[in-house]
């Protein structure tokens, strides 16, 4: 049985983290970390998890509760410094996105694997979702030829506050590492990657028009593809009455679109109408992170490579567009990868 430990007890430990540890077998929840200790209980309280076990020194946690794995959950610049704590401590760890807010400290972080010869995934959950996963069999199937053009659109009144004790992390530069870009848009820019291919330049126009933060609340981004094809990415905290989400995909035989009146449905120019795609159930608000986490444990159980989708190398290609997308949005000109 696997011992598993979660730093940071926020509202994604809470939500997906402590439940899917809670649930899956093989593995049990075994210690905490956060530094509020209102947290510790009330997670500490709802998956059993003893007071002893409760941690506010995450240090402390790594010295004394013998852990196979680590799970982190915190604000995306403690990740560097704490993956590589639960490295050498002998732990593999699954990483909340994205795996850092810079280049080198995703370095950093998978040198430390390699030296402590421990296994790092990131949560590239929303890949395993039912949705992605029927997308992937529609490109897959090359029922829409070739793709030339991934559209990704979404907009939100606010940030999602956190649970402990910085409520608003997201909203501040250090914390962050940046703005609704590094936060949802990350989940948009790894799908884009998985359809269409390696990114190769970026063009970005960020700024902050409708919020009181310290960092954007508005990002255009658009990536080009080895592939030849274009992603169109908008994200942003700027929309007081929200927005329609809009995601599609375009190929040479016809168009994919995701939600709207359907989960999915798909237009093709030979049989000249829209089509519903069949997507599994899915449990209200997993959006693929069991699969994703079985996974994980799977490769530690039989000691294999994780998934290349949730790599280490997969989440820093991830981050060094959303770097490129920040880097050009303060000068106005692409940039290459």
């Amino acid at each position: 049985m696997l011992r598993a430990g979660i730093i940071g007890c926020g509202g994604i430990a809470e939500r997906r983290h402590a439940p899917v540890l809670n649930t899956l077998k093989g593995v049990t929840l075994a210690a905490l970390a956060d530094t509020s200790t209102d947290r510790l209980a009330e997670l500490g309280e709802l998956y059993n998890v003893p007071e002893d076990d409760r941690h506010t020194d995450v240090e402390a946690m790594l010295a004394n509760a013998e852990l196979d794995l680590v799970h982190i959950c915190t604000p995306h610049d403690l990740h560097v410094e704490q993956a590589m704590a639960a490295l050498q401590a002998g732990a593999h760890v699954l990483l909340e996105k994205p795996i850092s807010t810079t280049l080198e400290e995703a370095d950093r972080i998978m040198a430390a694997a390699t030296a402590a010869g421990r296994k790092v995934a990131i949560s590239h959950n929303q890949l395993w979702s039912a949705g992605h996963r029927a997308v992937r069999r529609v490109v897959e199937a090359g029922d829409l030829g070739d793709i030339f053009f991934v559209r990704s659109e979404g907009f939100s009144a606010r940030h999602v506050s956190g649970r402990g004790i910085n409520q608003d992390w997201r909203t501040q530069s250090g914390a962050g590492g940046g703005g609704p870009l590094i936060d949802n848009g990350y989940h948009q820019v790894y799908k884009a990657i998985d359809i269409a291919g390696a990114p190769t330049r970026v063009f970005a126009r960020i700024g902050r028009h409708a919020s009181d933060i310290e960092v954007e609340d508005t990002a255009v981004v658009l990536i080009e593809h080895d592939s030849g094809a274009t992603t169109s990415i908008q994200v942003g905290w700027c929309a007081p009455a929200g927005s329609i989400r809009a995601d599609e995909i375009f190929g040479s035989r016809g168009q994919l679109r995701v939600g709207g009146e359907s989960p999915l449905r798909i237009y093709s120019h030979d049989r000249g109408r829209w089509e519903e795609v069949e997507v599994e159930e899915e449990g209200r608000d997993e959006l693929g992170f069991p699969p994703l986490v079985q996974e994980f444990l799977d490769a530690i159980h039989h000691d294999t490579d994780v998934p290349e989708a949730m790599t280490a190398a997969a989440s820093r290609q991830t981050l060094a567009v959303v770097v490129a997308a920040y880097e050009s949005g303060q000068s106005g000109q692409p940039v290459e990868l």
